[in-house]
């Protein structure tokens, strides 16, 4: 195609859990190697579910595009679903502004793009101006076969966002902890896998609450220190607490709270972490459907998404305001002391539910 050159691939990772997962993911690792040496490809078309991967690659992306075009580089996101026609688009790739060097245009679930965008769009890609970049992701896992899709996958740099094989999972998880500044020996690394089933989007929640909890984030993370932190607030029981508020279950909230509370003290904290998220989400989703364009971008599961906004009509954005500053009340109050906690969040879930 004129216009475009794709980033070639050099070299092979450094480890063999490395290699066997850029092989499995259809080039995945090297890509953002090649973006970390400064190798941009001109279009690139991300296909695949998994969020964490997508917002990985979005950063690593735009993070190359900074280093090549400069600070006042132009960086323009859509969504599929506000993308009606093909004047939609061609609008967006004409290249970079009077004030800027270069554009990076980022559409998002293309897959919700009008019939005549998606038709049209090898098309408009194939004169795209050579201080722009373009990334295209079809977000949904029902990879269908369709003339425009193959057209666009035959002229891009495709990125596959599979989950690794197990016997990748080791070197990814390495990875992913150097991102938070953890050190990870290999018992803990495994125990990540074995408490996360090979999900990433829970080993990635899992090194975050490490990262929370732990006092000196520069020592090395064993067996023990994992079960102790990330693993006294399973993930199952706090989908289970988040569930049980969201259907206004009150008797199974609170049953799941003092089983989270008996797995340790660190677990009523973290909880408290993870409500302000959902009920901000909420909140957001209540105000302006469009919402969910951002929130979607730092959720692994489309369905964990469709479920969110089914969630947000049986709330009243009243009453998700006042749950927000009571736990505000409360995670002050747990900080300072001054509360039993589990009594406290007990009273806050039955106000709430």
């Amino acid at each position: 195609m004129p216009g475009i050159v794709l980033a070639s691939h050099y070299g092979v990772s450094s480890t063999s859990d490395m290699a066997a997962y850029t092989q499995q993911s259809t080039g995945y690792t090297q890509i953002i190697t090649d973006l970390h040496q400064g190798k941009l490809a001109t279009f690139y078309f991300a296909k695949g579910s998994d969020f964490y991967l997508y917002r990985q690659f979005v950063t690593e992306l735009r993070s190359a595009f900074r280093s090549r075009f400069g600070d006042n580089a132009e960086y323009v996101q859509r969504w599929g679903v506000d993308l009606k026609a093909a004047a939609d688009v061609s609008s967006l790739i004409g290249g970079g502004s009077l004030f800027s060097s270069a554009s990076l245009v980022v559409l998002h679930e293309i897959q919700d793009a009008g019939v005549t965008v998606k038709t049209n769009l090898a098309k408009l890609l194939e004169k795209l101006a050579p201080d722009t970049i373009v990334l295209a992701h079809y977000s949904v896992s029902d990879y269908r076969k369709a003339k425009w899709l193959t057209a666009v996958q035959d002229m891009a740099q495709v990125v596959a966002l599979h989950s690794p094989e197990t016997r990748a999972l080791p070197g990814f998880v390495t990875n992913m902890a150097s991102q938070y500044g953890l050190d990870l020996d290999e018992s803990a690394i495994y125990r990540l896998i074995e408490l996360s089933r090979g999900e990433l989007a829970i080993i990635d929640n899992e090194l975050e609450k490490l990262a929370l909890f732990l006092n000196d984030p520069a020592q090395t993370i064993g067996r023990e220190l994992v079960n102790q932190v990330a693993g006294a607030v399973e993930n199952a029981q706090v989908g289970q607490f988040v569930e049980a508020l969201s259907n206004r279950d009150r008797e199974t909230a609170i049953h799941t709270l003092v089983e989270i509370h008996h797995q340790g003290k660190e677990g009523l904290p973290y909880l408290v972490a993870v409500l302000y998220n959902r009920l901000i989400q909420l909140m957001a989703l209540r105000e302006t459907p469009d919402a969910r364009k951002a929130i979607g971008q730092g959720i692994t599961s489309y369905y964990f998404l469709k479920d969110l906004q089914s969630v947000s009509g049986k709330y009243s954005m009243a009453e998700l305001q006042k749950a927000t500053r009571e736990l505000a009340i409360l995670d002050l109050q747990f900080r300072l002391g001054s509360l039993d906690m589990l009594a406290a969040f007990s009273s806050w879930v039955s106000k709430v539910v």
